[in-house]
């Protein structure tokens, strides 16, 4: 059996365009600013590079999709990696001016399913999403935590780029996100729960994006 080759293991389903939509929840919520920095920051940052420069940043690795695979791949290409590692292609649909491939059975310790997102035809995005029914909050939350110790170490500090909780009738619920941007790419992780008298949903995912 061909085993895949992830970029951070182990890796880490909620898709960011969701967080706007809780805007109107009635919770507390705090999300970072992803916006460019103002014309002032930016000419105080050149004046500070030039003044003080720092390290180079080849300690950190570069961002690339898992997997081994490409940015920009045809979805072809895709399926035929994911048929030799003898996963299986469970659904394709359409997002938007996207095109999506839904894939599970890629051997991964809790992956329990991989979306791959194409523009144009290529590869922009890879979305691994982990499940860990079995694990207590403490553990999941540990679990979390050594995802994002690793990412620190290949790519530099993440910074947090999304934080909310809330409660809604009685659903208790709270998500934190990190990022780790390069240039024209970026590691995204995501822990989200919530929770309703008996009924609870835990989800851990990693987004690699090339958009």
């Amino acid at each position: 059996m061909v085993r895949l080759r992830g970029a951070v293991n182990p890796s880490g389903g909620v898709r960011f365009t969701g967080f706007a939509r809780r805007a109107d929840w009635g919770h507390n919520k705090r999300v970072m600013p992803r916006g460019p920095f103002s014309a002032k920051c930016g000419a105080l940052l050149v004046l500070s590079a030039l003044l003080f420069p720092v390290a180079p940043a080849a300690a950190q690795q570069e961002i690339k999709a898992p997997f081994g695979m490409q940015w920009g791949e045809p979805v072809a290409r895709i399926k035929e990696v994911v048929t030799k590692a003898k996963a299986k292609v469970v659904e394709e649909r359409t997002a938007g001016q996207r095109e999506v491939v839904v894939v599970e059975g890629i051997v991964q310790e809790g992956l329990k399913r991989t979306l791959f997102y194409f523009r144009d035809g290529g590869l922009t995005e890879v979305e691994l999403q982990y499940d860990r029914k079995e694990w207590d909050d403490e553990k999941m939350a540990a679990w979390v935590a050594t995802i994002k110790r690793q990412a620190d170490r290949k790519y530099g500090p993440g910074r947090i780029f999304a934080e909310e909780t809330g409660n809604e009738n009685g659903l208790r619920h709270q998500l934190k996100g990190w990022m780790w941007p390069q240039n024209f790419v970026s590691l995204r992780l995501v822990h989200y729960t919530a929770q309703k008298d008996n009924d609870k949903l835990r989800s851990v995912s990693l987004h690699y994006c090339a958009e």
